[in-house]
């Protein structure tokens, strides 16, 4: 599976910069609590720069990002099976968080697919590089200079929110 990580350039200047998972083991994600060293990819592209604004207060104040390709064989990712009931809520769902830290501490593949909350029907790779079978030869490209097309700076503050179902 082919996968895209856009990271901040000074986060991202080399592979196992992007890929050490200083980000996860700091913050807790959608699927993972902190203290684990987990990094977040996602299916497309276009995906991955949704998945990074969303977490982005100001816009206009973003600094230089840098972007990554990955192709991690079909084989070596593990599958969430049925997401609990409201994983994809404003805030992470502790039953949601289980479930990475679960294939985390288990070690039972390099990377997991999950849905996106972002993008219903797409989906993101967590990506374990302190996995055995991790390689770092499935970095296939990047760092490659990445800017956000600055059209997607005028977008008023309301219609860059989620709208609750």
């Amino acid at each position: 599976m082919k996968a895209w990580r856009i990271v901040l350039g000074k986060f991202g200047r080399t592979s196992r910069a992007a890929f050490g998972g200083l980000g996860g083991f700091a913050v807790s994600g959608r699927w993972h609590s902190a203290g684990r060293h987990l990094d977040y990819a996602a299916q497309s592209l276009s995906l991955s720069i949704l998945e990074r604004l969303v977490h982005y207060k100001r816009f206009d104040s973003l600094e230089p990002h840098v972007l990554y390709g990955i192709d991690v064989p079909d084989e070596l990712i593990e599958s969430v099976p049925t997401p609990p009931e409201g994983w994809d809520g404003e805030e992470p769902l502790s039953a949601a968080q289980d479930i990475g830290d679960a294939w985390c501490d288990e070690r039972r593949s390099p990377a997991l697919l999950v849905p996106s909350a972002v993008t219903p029907g797409e989906y993101n790779l967590i990506v374990n590089s302190r996995h055995p079978d991790w390689r770092w030869e499935w970095v296939v490209s990047g760092p490659q200079a990445f800017s956000f097309d600055a059209r997607l700076a005028e977008l008023p503050e309301r219609s860059r929110k989620r709208p609750r179902n």
